[in-house]
């Protein structure tokens, strides 16, 4: 990270991120395929259990992330020491973080939060058979998580993606086997998952066990706090922009409802077709984040900015065929889920209209990245709740009065638009070589600390 070419060593620790990534959220695409032939009360009662799901997910990667951000510029500075403490005293803030949602086990507190969600005495015994096993996995996904942090900030990304493909493939074995085999029918999604999850955890804790790297412990250390007060403002706002954007979500099917049916299962069709197509530039840019926290470590400002312009450049090489993809032939991915004619035509839409809007989006993931790498998160915080509550709702709801549900696909594009210019504003500000040496002066006042 610190001497090879800029472009083939983002592309070589992106791509295996991209994929780990998208197997980290395979998971409940997996069960809902299996689910799904349950019946539709299984079925609704996991998606009703979903929001913790995600929940949990975010927590478990703001740590990991925090932990990220925290190891690299101390790699990058060679304290190895100061590496090793800081993975260690993640690992019991990992816990303590994912504890609460490991308390779901008891039904006696998971039954009044469900409530909240279904009065349907159905599908409220159904959904408590599945949320006690699911809140197991949180402390393995929060543990291989950590694992999966520790190996990127030594550069290797290869590990965790192999690792989180043997743990779903493990994950898509079991769940036909114990939901339809042995009879559990929806808890046994929810073993499932637990299994794959225990596996991609051990199997990355025993690869940094054999390579003598640095690897998480539970035991607590007063010296621990002092790590603490790192990790978690550097690992709180990405937690939070991941629960930022289903609650905006939420809203916006809540307002295509309004419209009917057909508006927000082509909503539906068009977002999951939208993120497995730009799905590359979110696994490229997150390889900026150990790399600029390992260079920022090295005090190597124009490496960091030359990979911010490299990784711009990469993401429109990805993006341009994409976004033409989206605009010249709509109907032939809609088509591909075969849905009705009605469903076509609207997703087909939104899906011509999101083309442009993409194309702002690299100036963001950049901006999140960087202020990552930076150890300066709240930028990306704020932008990102700037266009996902301050651009896309409002706008939503302005252009649903003037021009119905095709307003609100609009918002989509205009929103990108906006908050992209505003972040390649941010991003010229925090790569000034003024707020580059600030930082690595911090990153050694907090070490000398």
């Amino acid at each position: 990270m610190g001497s090879d070419r800029i472009l083939p060593t983002l592309f070589r620790l992106g791509t295996p991120a991209m994929v780990s990534m998208f197997f980290e959220t395979l998971y409940a695409l997996v069960d809902t395929y299996f689910v799904a032939r349950l019946g539709t009360i299984p079925l609704a009662a996991m998606s009703l259990c979903l929001p913790f799901f995600f929940f949990g997910l975010a927590l478990a990667k703001g740590n990991s992330i925090g932990a990220l951000s925290a190891m690299s510029p101390a790699r990058g500075r060679g304290l190895d020491k100061e590496a090793r403490m800081i993975a260690q005293a993640a690992w019991p803030l990992g816990f303590f973080v994912t504890l609460p949602l490991l308390l779901l086990v008891f039904p006696t507190l998971h039954r009044p939060l469900l409530t909240i969600f279904t009065r349907n005495a159905v599908l409220l015994q159904t959904a408590n058979s599945f949320i006690g096993i699911m809140a197991l996995s949180f402390p393995f996904m929060a543990f291989a998580m950590l694992c999966e942090a520790i190996h990127f900030s030594y550069g290797d990304t290869k590990t965790p993606m192999k690792a989180m493909i043997t743990g779903n493939l493990l994950n898509m074995i079991f769940d036909p086997i114990l939901i339809f085999g042995c009879g559990l029918g929806l808890p046994g999604a929810a073993l499932a998952s637990l299994l794959g999850w225990m596996l991609s955890a051990g199997l990355l804790w025993y690869s940094l066990y054999r390579r003598n790297w640095d690897r998480p412990t539970l035991e607590f250390s007063i010296a621990h706090r002092r790590y603490w007060r790192e990790i978690f403002p550097l690992g709180a706002p990405a937690s939070l922009s991941m629960l930022i954007a289903p609650l905006s979500a939420a809203v916006i099917n809540y307002l295509l409802a309004s419209f009917g049916p057909i508006w927000v299962g082509a909503w539906s069709l068009s977002i999951r077709i939208e993120r497995i197509l730009i799905l590359p530039l979110y696994g490229l840019s997150s390889a900026l984040v150990p790399f600029v926290g390992f260079n920022l470590g090295r005090r190597q400002f124009k490496r960091i900015h030359r990979a911010c312009v490299t990784l711009l450049q990469g993401c429109y090489c990805v993006l341009l065929p994409i976004a033409l993809l989206l605009w010249c032939a709509p109907e032939l991915l809609i088509g591909l889920f075969r849905p009705a004619p009605e469903v076509l035509k609207a997703g087909a839409f939104s899906l011509k209209i999101a083309g442009p809007g993409y194309l702002f989006v690299p100036f963001e993931l950049v901006l999140v990245s960087l202020s990552q790498g930076l150890k300066q998160p709240r930028w990306s915080l704020l932008v990102s709740a700037f266009r996902l509550l301050a651009l896309r709702l409002p706008l939503a709801f302005l252009f649903a009065h003037f021009w119905l549900a095709h307003g609100v696909y609009l918002a989509l594009p205009t929103s990108f638009a906006i908050s992209g210019l505003i972040s390649l504003f941010v991003i010229k500000r925090l790569w000034r070589p003024e707020n580059l040496k600030r930082a690595a002066s911090a990153v050694v006042e907090k070490t000398h600390g």
